[in-house]
């Protein structure tokens, strides 16, 4: 079962279909034409058994005419008053007796006889004559010991005998006063006239029986002559219908002969019976090819309109895998493949305009690489033409341009911070101190700077060169346009350790601004460009939940404050 399972598993899915679909019209088909063989088998055997149950009821109903017919005569004759004078001895003498049987008896016997052939012998028993008289009278001295003859004193109906390959029948003669018991009429009959042609009446393997009710045979036809007792009793015990018997089955309808009591049995091998059901097989067999035919042609359309696009499907994955994306794939099916197909096709799509994307993005690389390493030699030419500019400065006493260039250089060497992006809170006050120094020179010391930073804020992690763009803006937008008072700058370094948040403050006393002007700074469309990018730089580090946030009143000032974590 495991090895069916693992090759079905592992077959194509056009043979998965060819035998899922083989199954499921094959095994239908051939279940159903069983059924309707079967059904009709049996029909066909009901209806056999039927006809044989009519034609056996006729047969019997024949075969009991004919004996009613002989028990008619044997009444009219055992009930004839000038019988019961012979038999009872009530006439005059010898005479009269010889007279009655010329005139009446015998011309009736001889009649019937002649028309009816299986009367073989008419005998009148009586126990009151003591001798023969005429053709047909004997005495009863030669029978009373005969068990049919003490019978027939007991009964006033035909009783009919089958002893010693003998078939006959007796009736009861009565006196004339209807009481007394005079004698017995005695019919012997030929066994083969009355049978006469009974086998005839059937054609093919088949057996025929008529039984006494004690179960002596009274007649069998040429295939039952064979039957063991026990087989016919078996056979009386059958009701009808299919029966078993020596190891063979067999179809059994019987009828009961009511004028003598027997049983009239038919029976025949049920292999014997000739079923047509070959229309039932051609019908079964065209069906199963029309449904191969319907097979095959729905195997075709799946391959057509599903097989196929998933195998042209793996082909172009196959393309893909061996990395060429510029495979034309497109499906106009409207199925589950189709819809397949055009995802993976959106999908190579996009993995092309990814692998576009990192090819520029390569070349960009290199070309930050390169001005990564010009940034690495300008520094230090800046650095040394500043360092010359100092020192021409302090042999020319000018403080101002030497304080100019130690600022300059203290900035930008602060600024560029080797190429890190983070840094410590201690370098990045030390980088915004060079720029407000160079800013105050310009200014002429014009507004006041105020450092509030507690000592354990400096080893504090940051973003490198966040303040810069801030504390210009607050020069340039704020301390410059103020209109009274001397400005002034104040940069807060707090702590939050409960909240492990670090917070900036940038404050001015400068012109200030309204809350559209503020939205305009947050969202670069005021020329805000250099907060935008500080806050967009926190928040792609850190997180959305950082970044700065701006608080002004017009002709008051502005507050800018950063939001970061507390990270050493």
């Amino acid at each position: 079962m495991k090895r069916l399972f693992h090759y079905f598993r592992d077959s194509g899915l056009r043979r998965k279909l060819m035998l899922s679909y083989i199954i499921m019209i094959i095994i239908p088909i051939l279940s159903l034409g069983m059924y309707s063989y079967i059904s009709a088998e049996g029909y066909l055997k009901e209806q056999m058994l039927e006809g044989m149950n009519h034609t056996v009821s006729q047969t019997a109903l024949n075969l009991d005419q004919r004996m009613e017919k002989i028990g008619d005569f044997m009444d009219f004759m055992a009930y004839n008053p000038i019988v019961k004078k012979v038999t009872g001895s009530e006439l005059p003498d010898l005479f009269s007796y010889t007279k009655e049987l010329n005139d009446n008896i015998e011309p009736t016997l001889w009649y019937y006889m002649n028309i009816n052939q299986e009367l073989r012998e008419v005998i009148f028993y009586s126990d009151y004559t003591g001798k023969q008289i005429g053709n047909f009278v004997y005495s009863s001295s030669e029978v009373q010991s005969e068990a049919w003859y003490e019978q027939a004193k007991h009964s006033r109906n035909v009783q009919w005998y089958y002893d010693n390959d003998v078939l006959y029948a007796t009736h009861n003669i009565q006196k004339s006063d209807n009481v007394t018991f005079a004698g017995s009429l005695y019919v012997r009959l030929d066994e083969d006239l009355l049978f006469e042609n009974l086998d005839q009446v059937y054609q093919g393997q088949y057996g025929i029986l008529i039984t006494k009710p004690d179960g002596e045979i009274v007649y069998a036809g040429q295939e039952a002559n064979g039957l063991s007792q026990e087989d016919i009793h078996l056979m009386m015990n059958e009701a009808g219908g299919v029966f078993r018997m020596e190891g063979e089955d067999y179809l059994l309808t019987k009828s009961i002969l009511p004028h003598s009591g027997w049983t009239f049995y038919y029976y025949i091998p049920t292999a014997g019976i000739a079923v047509n059901t070959n229309s039932i097989l051609k019908a079964t067999g065209t069906i199963i090819i029309l449904c191969l035919i319907i097979l095959m042609f729905m195997i075709w359309l799946f391959s057509r309109t599903l097989v196929k696009p998933i195998l042209k499907l793996r082909k172009n994955i196959q393309l893909v895998e061996r990395g060429n994306f510029d495979i034309p794939i497109h499906s106009e099916a409207k199925d589950e493949v189709g819809g397949l197909t055009r995802s993976f096709a959106q999908m190579v799509k996009k993995v092309r305009e990814l692998i576009e994307e990192v090819y520029q993005a390569r070349i960009l690389e290199k070309e930050a690489e390169l001005k990564a390493l010009q940034a690495q030699i300008n520094p230090h030419f800046l650095y040394n033409t500043l360092s010359i500019i100092n020192w021409r400065a302090i042999q020319l006493d000018a403080k101002d341009i030497s304080r100019a260039a130690n600022g300059l250089s203290r900035f930008y060497r602060t600024s560029l911070n080797k190429g890190n992006h983070l840094t410590r809170i201690s370098e990045e006050i030390s980088n915004i101190k060079a720029y407000l120094d160079i800013q105050l020179l310009m200014h002429e010391e014009e507004f006041q700077i105020i450092f509030e930073i507690p000592n354990e804020a400096y080893e504090y992690e940051t973003i490198n060169f966040i303040l810069q763009p801030i504390v210009e803006n607050a020069i340039v937008h704020g301390l410059d346009e103020r209109e009274e008072e001397k400005g002034c700058l104040l940069i807060r370094v707090e702590s939050d350790v409960e909240a492990e948040l670090i917070h900036i403050l940038v404050q001015d006393n400068g012109k200030g601004m309204d809350q559209e002007q503020v939205n305009g700074w947050i969202h670069a469309e005021g020329g805000g460009y250099g907060l935008r990018n500080v806050h967009e730089r926190i928040q792609l580090y850190y997180g959305e939940e950082y970044g700065i946030s701006i608080e002004s009143e017009p002709g008051t000032g502005t507050k800018v404050l950063v939001k970061l974590p507390m990270r050493c």
